[in-house]
């Protein structure tokens, strides 16, 4: 009864952070909707250097699933959508990835890099206490 429970508290969890993540964690404004928005004083589009570790946020944060031993999980996660997030070295703090441009996918030069140690950089944005990085380049 009690594995019952715990995997059923399991799937809830895992069910409450994806629910989450669809309603908090993707997009940001256009600049142009940015003052209706109450957002006119955030700092969007900044460059910034990011080193950390890829994840596939679903697994990071229902699991703490992340490095080499979870990498092929992290990949097929990332194809099927899932986002990918990068976790700072040395602060631990989570950035949303998202694709330099709208209407595609993450490239394969990142998520061939899940579950790795990179140097990722590309433009901060943030909205509503949640952080964003676009993918300029990953090393």
């Amino acid at each position: 009864m009690d594995k019952r429970r715990n995997k059923m508290r399991k799937t809830v969890r895992t069910g409450m952070a994806a629910l989450f993540l669809t309603m908090f964690g993707f997009g940001n404004l256009p600049a142009a909707m940015a003052h209706e928005a109450g957002m006119e004083g955030m700092e969007q589009g900044k460059d910034v250097t990011i080193k950390g570790e890829l994840v596939d946020s679903l697994c990071y944060l229902a699991m703490a699933s992340k490095g080499p031993g979870h990498k092929q999980c992290a990949m097929d996660c990332a194809k099927a959508g899932i986002p990918i997030s990068i976790v700072e070295e040395g602060t631990g703090k989570l950035y949303t990835v998202l694709p330099k441009e709208d209407k595609t996918g993450y490239p394969a030069s990142v998520i061939g890099k899940m579950g790795e140690k990179v140097t990722l950089k590309g433009d901060l944005y943030e909205n509503g206490g949640n952080k964003y990085v676009t993918v300029e380049s990953v090393e």
